[in-house]
């Protein structure tokens, strides 16, 4: 195996770790699978910060599994509260006789954010690349749609993995335009809320791999 075949399979185990923390399907039957995953990825952590997201992460997968990080998950990207518009900033600091807003419903949707509806040009651009692919919607592992975070951390996962050179070709593009963009702004809300501890640590291990890929080009 050479060099970049290496890096490839790396960079798709992140992919791969990630997409089973941002889709529920996954993120319910695959206990043993992101304590593997995050036992491999400690050891070759980015920085030490990550390697404590990492330590948490595992204490908590060691101890009681899944159980609580899924009832975080769907607290923090299921539950209909107050869903902020496209572009609104959430406050960095509580400003001062104001209850910092915790129950604001982290969206995964690119054209949310970009758009300020779901189902947007996002998406349409989104179903434009994955038709390109040789990589196809399973729905039994994900229900998203192809402009969800989950499901794009999927396609990623597959492209660079694949044989095909036409997956290979497309790298660049889905990350550049719709990985990157869209994991910024889930890394930024999810920063900004106050009531997090496991997705407080996502967050923060997506930030510092999507500093990577963004370097990679």
């Amino acid at each position: 195996m050479n060099a970049l075949d290496s890096l490839s399979r790396a960079r798709a185990l992140y992919y791969d770790f990630f997409a089973g923390l941002f889709l529920y399907e996954l993120l319910c039957e695959r206990s043993s699978v992101l304590l593997n995953q995050v036992k491999i990825l400690k050891e070759n952590a980015f920085n030490e910060h990550d390697s404590v997201h990492f330590e948490l992460l595992q204490s908590e997968l060691e101890r009681r599994g899944v159980e609580q990080i899924l009832r975080e998950y769907t607290n923090t990207f299921l539950l209909s509260f107050s869903v902020p518009k496209a572009h609104e900033q959430m406050p960095m600091k509580r400003k001062k006789g104001k209850q910092p807003r915790k129950n604001t419903q982290v969206m995964l949707y690119l054209s949310h954010y970009l758009e300020g509806c779901l189902n947007g040009k996002a998406l349409l651009k989104a179903r434009q690349l994955t038709k390109k692919s040789t990589f196809r919607l399973n729905t039994k592992e994900c229900k998203e749609s192809e402009e969800h975070l989950g499901f794009l951390l999927l396609l990623m996962r597959h492209l660079l993995l694949s044989q095909d050179e036409a997956d290979k070709a497309l790298c660049a593009e889905v990350s550049k335009e719709l990985v990157i963009p869209l994991g910024d702004f889930v890394t930024n809300v999810l920063s900004q809320r106050e009531d997090l501890s496991y997705y407080a640590s996502v967050g923060s291990l997506l930030q510092s791999f999507l500093n990577v890929e963004r370097a990679l080009g």
